[in-house]
Formats: C-alpha cells, sequence, structure tokens
C-alpha cells in the first residue's frame, strides 16, 4: 500500500519543536550579539525562525481538540503536563514568560465547557465562560497569552476546511505581532497621559515615538509575523495522518530541553 504523500502530524510536529529550540537559544543566549547590536533587526534572527513553531503546535492543539477519542484524558494531559511546564517556563524566563501548553489546556478547556453547555442546552453560556479562560490566561502569562488560547479557539471553530483553518489561524498571528505590537508600544505611554488628563498633549507626545517606530518596532513586529506566517507553507503539506512516533515525546520534550538550555545559560553566566 502506498504510503500518503505530504506530511504526517508527528512529522510536522519534529520540524516545529526544531524551531522552537532554535527560539529558545535565540531568547536564552542571544546568539547574535557578538555580531549585531540589540537595536538591530538582525539581532533578533533566531527569535523570527522561532516564530514557526507556535503556529504549527497551535494547528495540531485544535486538532487533538476534534479528534482525540478520549476527551477527558486529552484535557487531563494537557493540564497536568501545562501545569509542570508553566512553572519551568517561568524560571527559564525570569518571569516574563509561561508554558504554551497551559496556553492549550485553557483553549481546550474553554472548547470542553462549550461543548457541554451546547449539549445540556446552555450555548450562551459559552461565551462568558471563555471569556474568563481568555484572562485567566492573560493573568497567568501562558506564552502567547489570550491571543494564544484564542488561536487554538480559531483553528477549532473553523471546522474541517483547511482554507478557512489557515485563514484562522493567519488572522490570530497577525492580530498578535502586528496589533498586539502597536499595542504594546503605544498602549502604555497612552494610558498614562489619559489617567494624567493630559488629552491635548497625549497626540504630540505620542508622536515623538513614531521615529523609533518606524525605524525598528514596525519591521521587527511584521518580520515577526511574516516568519509566523511561513509556517502555513508547511502545514498546506498535512496529509492528515497522525504518523510514527509518540505523543508524549513532544510533552516531555518541551520541558526537558528549556531545563538543559536554562542549566547551560546559567553555567555559561
Amino acid at each position: 500500500m502506498t504510503a500518503p504523500r505530504g506530511l504526517t502530524a508527528t512529522q510536522l510536529k519534529y520540524f516545529a519543536a526544531v524551531f522552537m529550540v532554535i527560539d529558545h537559544i535565540g531568547m536564552l543566549f542571544a546568539p547574535m550579539a557578538p555580531f549585531f547590536p540589540a537595536d538591530s533587526l538582525w539581532f533578533y534572527a533566531f527569535r523570527y525562525l522561532g516564530r514557526l513553531a507556535f503556529p504549527i503546535f497551535a494547528y495540531f492543539a485544535a486538532q487533538g481538540c476534534r479528534k482525540t477519542s478520549n476527551y477527558p484524558r486529552y484535557l487531563l494531559r494537557l493540564g497536568l503536563f501545562g501545569a509542570v511546564t508553566h512553572a519551568v517556563a517561568y524560571i527559564a524566563t525570569g518571569g516574563t514568560g509561561g508554558s504554551v501548553i497551559a496556553t492549550f489546556f485553557l483553549a481546550a478547556a474553554a472548547i470542553s465547557a462549550c461543548r457541554t453547555l451546547k449539549n445540556k442546552g446552555y450555548v450562551w453560556l459559552g461565551l462568558p465562560i471563555t471569556i474568563v479562560l481568555l484572562v485567566v490566561a492573560q493573568l497567568l502569562h501562558v506564552d502567547y497569552g489570550w491571543v494564544g488560547v484564542l488561536t487554538v479557539l480559531a483553528v477549532y471553530a473553523a471546522g474541517s476546511d483547511r482554507r478557512q483553518q489557515f485563514l484562522a489561524l493567519a488572522g490570530c498571528l497577525l492580530l498578535f505581532y502586528v496589533a498586539g505590537g502597536v499595542w504594546t508600544y503605544f498602549g502604555p505611554a497612552a494610558l498614562a497621559l489619559l489617567s494624567a488628563g493630559d488629552w491635548a498633549g497625549m497626540f504630540a507626545r505620542l508622536g515623538t515615538y513614531f521615529p523609533s517606530f518606524r525605524r525598528f518596532y514596525l519591521p521587527y513586529s511584521l518580520l515577526m509575523a511574516g516568519f509566523a506566517c511561513l509556517a502555513l507553507l508547511p502545514l498546506s503539506r498535512y496529509n492528515g495522518q497522525r504518523g510514527n512516533g509518540s505523543r508524549w515525546f513532544f510533552y516531555w520534550f518541551y520541558p526537558g530541553h528549556l531545563v538543559v538550555l536554562y542549566a547551560l545559560s546559567m553555567l555559561i553566566g
């Protein structure tokens, strides 16, 4: 029997795992620092490449919610590993980031709640529960925050139509990197000026931010978004097959490689 053409889910996850390691090397070691200053776009080359990891894992988290034969066990597995890896990631990033498995757990929990409520005739309660879980994601500082949870939900809600799934995935990536980038850059300053009552001077003050935004932050955000969207190319080769390999590998690999890289970063100093 001829094997289906294209890439299996396991092969795509291995591909994503490689770029996840590249991303975390860039995060913990800043390998481009000897060659470029921190205000150079080239300084973040490893982080750009690392953007390919999340869309692939998020896509298959949504597929897992759709295809798993035992949803409670799938949810429990995500919850247990999410809790452990969140602590590991939080330490490794110095309190600035969390676990992507915790992100996927919150998304799976929202889907589970919506399914249950729909079956019981309370479909309208799904929205407030989902909003609460999005807020929890932000408060816990899980990886990619509330947009990460929304990404899995959007891909799941797109159904089995591959084109709709990719549009949902790309839309969430642009929301996170472009819209989120603009908010991160201008939002805190705007809120501070508004709380001080400086309505008249707000736009003039924010205007002083634009040169640096155009020079560095905007192209940086666009590069991050562009590399993240590149993940759609290997995903387009997905042949619908799970492929060979242990499902547990990726659960253990995530905290394992973080511990190793963090220990090396401590040894190097």
